[in-house]
């Protein structure tokens, strides 16, 4: 239905729920009069903008009514005729139902206009010109969310423009300022990552770390600091290896005597393998650390852009505690996917779970390590309780690791991951440290 304005000829051209009476409707466009005017000379009802076209079509300087030709014409607006003459009753309050058919039932037809103009159903074009047409209620979301030429921030530089040349040109050729300050001044983002694997500035670990250097090199003094540390690097390696093979040698003994016992002659009943399975344990629990526990999780971009949910080697609540290990979701998961880093803590089947108390019950804290300092820690505290559910704290049985973990799925987010500052930097070398605390 095409809604008429007050600037256009003619009266009101809805579809009225109640005709209005025939006294009402104008004798020029037969219409229900908008702006109603009487004539004094014969008593008709005609819209102004009527009236007015009328005297133009006349072309004469002389004013004849429409209807009886006289040429005393007067008329008078509805607000003088309703209070003189016979005309002294109401005009009718005439009710039409809403186009866009929205919860107003019924409307004054003298308040249609002002009705369309805050009708949440009423369809409008994007306030920022980008050529489409929603319903009013849609209106804001889009110009905030969804409009392709709404102004959004550049994460990087920080410059300000609308989404689509941000999205689609400005990303490639954002200048960012290397972290490091080499002498390669700005490189565009979509490079930075391959610039920071080649950087020689850049600040990364002693490949000696796992077995006890601390040091922080920058990439160009790398090949310097092992031929300097050469002789410490190999005298760390043999004092773990010593350390290891004293701790294999002592559970050794203990599986022994364990298997020797008559406690242990009984179990061994059931399986002639169980030797060498108490073996293999023996040798996985020692070098399965206890909380606090660090892992590190490595090709961090690709397990990304693969969607690959990486899950950590195992470690201990506390000694001859609860078996657990970590999961992580690089990509993010569920709402988050796409946005953020997502982390969980898995309950594994442990070999000390006949002494432990079940459901588990206690807090942990998950933190991501910076690679830089040994502060700005990115941290979340997880409470095994009755929250988390039956199905993470209970006991694991009849498979290795529980079939739902207790964690975050906005652990941090990318943006936040990704930052460097000259004392953070979470992700490194493809690769980020995630520790596990026990309180």
């Amino acid at each position: 239905m095409a809604i008429t304005t007050p600037s256009e000829a003619g009266g009101y051209d809805y579809k009225f729920i109640d005709a209005p009476p025939d006294r009402y409707v104008c004798n020029i466009c037969h219409l229900p009069s908008r702006c109603l005017y009487l004539t004094i000379c014969c008593g008709h009802v005609f819209c102004k903008s009527c009236l007015d076209n009328a005297k133009k079509a006349t072309a004469t300087t002389e004013s004849v009514c429409p209807v009886c030709r006289d040429e005393e014409f007067v008329v008078m607006k509805r607000e003088h005729w309703l209070v003189e003459g016979e005309h002294k009753e109401e005009c009718p309050k005439v009710h039409i139902p809403c186009p866009n058919k929205c919860e107003v039932e019924s409307i004054l037809c003298e308040d249609m206009e002002a009705h369309r103009k805050k009708c949440p159903l009423e369809e409008v074009k994007c306030t920022n010109v980008c050529g489409t047409v929603l319903q009013r209620h849609n209106l804001t979301i889009h110009i905030e969310e969804k409009c392709s030429r709404r102004k959004v921030d550049c994460q990087y530089c920080h410059i300000t423009d609308e989404h689509w040349f941000i999205k689609e040109h400005h990303k490639d050729q954002c200048p960012l300022p290397c972290p490091n300050k080499c002498e390669v001044g700005s490189v565009p983002c979509e490079d930075m990552e391959a610039h920071r694997k080649d950087c020689p500035l850049d600040m990364i670990q002693c490949e000696y770390y796992n077995v006890g250097c601390t040091a922080k090199i920058t990439r160009a003094s790398k090949r310097k600091h092992e031929e300097e540390k050469t002789e410490e690097h190999l005298l760390m390696t043999k004092l773990k290896l010593a350390k290891t093979e004293t701790r294999l040698a002592s559970l050794e003994v203990m599986v022994h005597r364990l298997i020797n016992s008559t406690e242990s002659s009984n179990r061994l009943i059931e399986s002639t393998h169980w030797s060498n399975h108490l073996t293999t344990m023996a040798r996985r629990v020692a070098v399965t650390q206890i909380c606090p526990a660090t892992v590190k999780m490595p090709k961090f971009y690709e397990s990304k852009e693969r969607g690959i949910v990486w899950y950590s080697d195992p470690f201990y609540s506390h000694n001859k505690g609860y078996k657990m290990c970590l999961c992580v979701y690089p990509d993010g998961d569920g709402d988050e996917e796409g946005t953020h880093l997502s982390a969980f803590l898995y309950l594994r089947r442990g070999p000390y779970d006949d002494e432990l108390r079940w459901p588990l019950k206690g807090a942990f804290v998950l933190k991501l390590l910076n690679q830089i300092s040994d502060c700005q820690d990115h941290s979340e505290k997880l409470v095994f309780g009755a929250a988390a559910g039956t199905g993470v704290t209970s006991r694991v049985t009849g498979k290795d690791r529980a079939s739902t973990g207790w964690g975050r799925l906005d652990f941090i987010s990318h943006a936040y991951l990704n930052k460097i500052t000259p004392t953070c930097q979470y992700l490194k070398d493809d690769c980020i440290f995630l520790q596990v605390t026990k309180l």
